[in-house]
């Protein structure tokens, strides 16, 4: 109380004013072996056991201010001597307040939160697993928090709960060839690890745009840039403003040259004078040719349709079309082979045209099965002629394709230039059993179409050469390099093969004469060698064979053989860089560097896992993220009264702001050791709000503040009572205070804004149930509303609206 007099020794009021008035007044009643209310003031001996229970007398101050003690019915004090033993008594915290100004007091030590543990967890790891999910819900302190030593406690059941949050987070790790890393999906067995690399790839596929209709327009906008305001973009600015590539312009430009540099026949010619014939806009009519770039992009796509290379694999007497050599040759073939053009599509005018492929049928007069028997009569490849029929029809439908007499070489050079910019498919996503026809089967992601076998195989290479910039290039080399290093998808296809299929050149055991090999020895050089002889063996038996199943055969052994021994040499060499890993690991989970006795207890204990415990290199570096993820110095947080070094103080800011773990600019600052200085101090303060992170401000303390820190998990509501409170309604509810809280804080706005602003920050869904104006996109999209009143919404009255309102009064509220 700052009104209250100053006294400049506590311990006379106390000896002369205090303590006699206690004697005469109270202590009859509150004192001796059954003091009234359990309250014995006969133990107030001295001013310090006054200061060291502030909560009794904090009581006793309120009573005798109020007058109702002494009670009416005991002799009464003066008012003087009553004032006299408040007064003291305020006079003397304020003086203890003064004393310990800007000293927390004793703050424990404690535990991460649930929501600090997720968080820091997600940070850690790069992926937002939540492994708190299943503890129990933190108990509050007294004011409302979540987030003190004395509520944080350490129950068994709790460390054993922690324990399989971390045994969980390790299980989402895999080795790579750096060190490690985590995925969204646990990578224990071979499908987790298929399933993640291959969606890292697919993923990276549909970041590409590969729509020509986007290009060709792209490039009219930067014909007419004069017309809409811009002269001098380049093609790069387009590019980048059309969102057409990812940061690099080539294919843009080479579409542009390809459209501006004349041609006098093929389908460059024609489709040049599509580009001619497109309208020369206005300054607001930026999509006037939309149509137009469609009509240009479905011919470019029906001329490569149409004048496609298709391939068959080689038959060999008595191997299946769909052996694994022959299928890869297939598959190699339309790989390496999308910028070219059929020449067999074209044809003469005024010549007989090409006789029809015809598919085999059997007795009944149906179609022999499509890659379930494999071959033919005659032993083709019924996949590819099946695919051969389609095409043929569309071909003599297709009058483009029709060139004049005495120029098939001219116009064979003009589809030759049309193809290379235009691939017949910039990258094969999905591949089914009966590729390229996929009207029979449906493929699988980067599928190799093997039947009831496991195997991939790429196919991208337009994209790479005709699209991607340097930068794109190599992400995407290192993405099949994870794939294989990661999945082994090589080795594990092989071994599938050799024991799925070998039999077709070895027989079984009793007929080969010898013990087919296990294990890891199926895998060795030698066997994947002697397997090659016997396959290029039985192909060289029958001199009818094509010979180009020879190739075939010898190309898949020796490719298998290269990645198989490549992949162990860099498995074996990546272990001490896997352990270097660890370490850094450490280090972040600790949120400072991590001593040396710190770092011989990493090492060894993964040592004695290796050596002691006989676990492989895997195994033991999932238990030994285990082991750091128990580590009290990441489960526990210690904030010294000192501040503590320059690491304690980018934790305590980075839990503060962001509720999780310092990033590597703040921990960069710590290492300098000029973290506390002011400008500095700032700089990173105003940093940190602008990340997404200091949602975890408004979140943990103004949600607990506020008390709307849990309405998103609120089920308290009718719903049957109240159709319109959807999920969608609560979480945009929900999110509404955090939009507001953090937009204050972000723009330094007034904090009486919580209580009388008049905006607010509304998505599509809240909009519609306020009353407001239509928000045009989904329910991502949020908008400030001023004059919020109008709509009775406006400041934060969110900790009533949570606990006690219907979804229905909102807007009365």
């Amino acid at each position: 109380n700052a009104a209250a007099p100053r006294d400049p020794d506590p311990d006379r009021g106390f000896t002369q004013t205090v303590r006699p008035f206690l004697q005469v007044y109270c202590t009859s009643c509150h004192g001796g072996a059954k003091p009234a209310a359990q309250l014995d003031l006969k133990r107030y001996v001295s001013v310090q056991s006054v200061i060291d229970d502030f909560s009794r007398w904090n009581r006793v101050v309120a009573r005798l201010s109020a007058r109702e003690m002494p009670p009416s019915s005991a002799t009464q004090p003066s008012d003087q001597a009553r004032q006299q033993v408040v007064d003291w008594v305020k006079t003397t915290w304020t003086a203890e307040a003064r004393k310990h100004d800007g000293d927390p007091g004793v703050v424990l030590a404690r535990r991460l939160s649930n929501a600090e543990y997720n968080y820091t967890i997600r940070d850690l790891t790069g992926v937002d697993m939540r492994p708190a999910r299943e503890f129990p819900v933190d108990p509050a302190n007294q004011a409302g928090f979540d987030n003190s030593g004395e509520s944080l406690a350490m129950s068994p059941a709790l460390l054993t709960k922690y324990l399989q949050a971390a045994r969980s987070v390790a299980d989402h790790m895999f080795l790579n060839a750096d060190g490690f890393a985590f995925a969204p999906n646990q990578m224990l067995v071979e499908t987790d690890r298929d399933q993640y690399c291959i969606q890292q790839i697919v993923d990276f596929y549909d970041r590409q745009n590969t729509d020509y209709a986007d290009y060709f327009r792209a490039a009219w906008i930067y014909k007419h840039r004069a017309v809409f305001g811009k002269p001098r973009a380049t093609l790069a600015d387009i590019a980048a403003e059309m969102k057409v590539t990812k940061g690099s312009a080539k294919y843009l430009t080479t579409i542009w040259r390809a459209l501006e540099t004349k041609e006098e026949v093929g389908p460059l010619a024609k489709l040049q004078a599509m580009w001619r014939a497109l309208p020369v806009p206005k300054p607001d009519q930026r999509d006037l040719v939309r149509d137009g770039a469609n009509r240009m992009r479905e011919f470019v796509v029906r001329m490569r349709r149409d004048t496609a290379l298709m391939f068959a694999s080689p038959p060999v007497t008595g191997l299946s079309v769909r052996t694994q050599p022959l299928m890869n040759w297939k598959n190699r073939m339309y790989a390496t082979h999308r910028r070219d053009f059929d020449r067999a599509a074209l044809r003469v005018e005024g010549e007989e045209p090409p006789v029809e492929p015809v598919l085999p049928l059997g007795r009944d007069g149906k179609v022999v099965g499509y890659g379930l028997v494999g071959l033919g009569p005659n032993g083709e490849d019924l996949t590819a002629l099946k695919a051969q029929v389609r095409a043929y029809a569309s071909r003599m439908e297709n009058a483009d394709l029709v060139v004049p007499a005495g120029q098939r070489a001219r116009y064979e050079a003009a589809f030759a230039k049309f193809s290379a910019i235009f691939p017949d498919a910039f990258y094969v996503r999905e591949r089914g059993r009966f590729y390229p026809d996929e009207s029979e089967d449906k493929g699988r992601l980067l599928s190799a179409g093997f039947h009831n076998v496991m195997g991939y195989t790429r196919d991208d290479a337009p994209l790479s050469e005709l699209i991607l910039d340097d930068k794109g290039q190599k992400e995407l080399e290192a993405l099949w390099d994870q794939f294989e290093f990661v999945a082994d998808y090589t080795a594990r296809t092989y071994v599938q093969f050799y024991f799925n299929q070998s039999g077709e050149v070895l027989g079984n055991g009793a007929e080969s004469g010898t013990l087919r090999p296990s294990d890891k020895d199926v895998t060795s050089e030698a066997v994947v060698l002697g397997l090659k002889t016997s396959f290029l063996a039985k192909a060289a038996a029958d001199d009818r064979n094509n010979p180009m199943a020879m190739q075939a055969i010898g190309d898949h052994f020796d490719r298998v053989n290269a990645t198989l021994r490549a992949i162990e040499r860099e498995r074996l060499a990546a272990e001490p860089r896997h352990v270097d890993a660890l370490l850094t690991f450490a280090a972040r989970a600790y949120r400072r560097p991590i001593s040396g006795a710190e770092r011989d207890d990493v090492l060894t204990f993964y040592r004695l896992l290796r050596d002691e415990k006989n676990l492989s290199h895997e195994e033991a570096m999932r238990d030994s993220i285990v082991s750091i993820l128990m580590s009290p110095h990441f489960c526990y947080r210690l904030d010294l009264a000192d501040g503590g070094s320059n690491y304690a103080l980018a934790s305590r800011l980075s839990y503060f702001l962001w509720s999780t773990m310092p990033d590597a600019e703040l921990l960069a600052r710590a290492a300098t050791g000029d973290l506390r200085k002011d400008t500095v101090l700032r700089a990173q303060i105003r940093r940190m709000l602008r990340d997404d992170r200091a949602r975890g401000l408004t979140i943990e303390f103004a949600g607990n503040w506020l008390d709307f820190r849990r309405f998103d998990e609120s089920n308290t509501v009718d719903r049957q009572r109240f159709p319109s409170f959807t999920n969608e309604l609560r979480q945009a509810m929900f999110e509404e205070p955090i939009r507001f809280v953090i937009d204050v804080i972000r723009n330094d706005r007034p904090v009486l804004d919580l209580l009388y602003g008049n905006y607010t920050w509304v998505n599509p869904i809240l909009a519609r149930h306020y009353g407001m104006s239509e928000v045009a996109g989904g329910s991502d999209e949020w908008v400030r509303v001023d004059n919020a009143r109008d709509y009775q919404r406006a400041c934060c009255r969110w900790p009533s609206f949570s606990r006690k309102m219907r979804p229905d009064c909102a807007r009365a509220r």
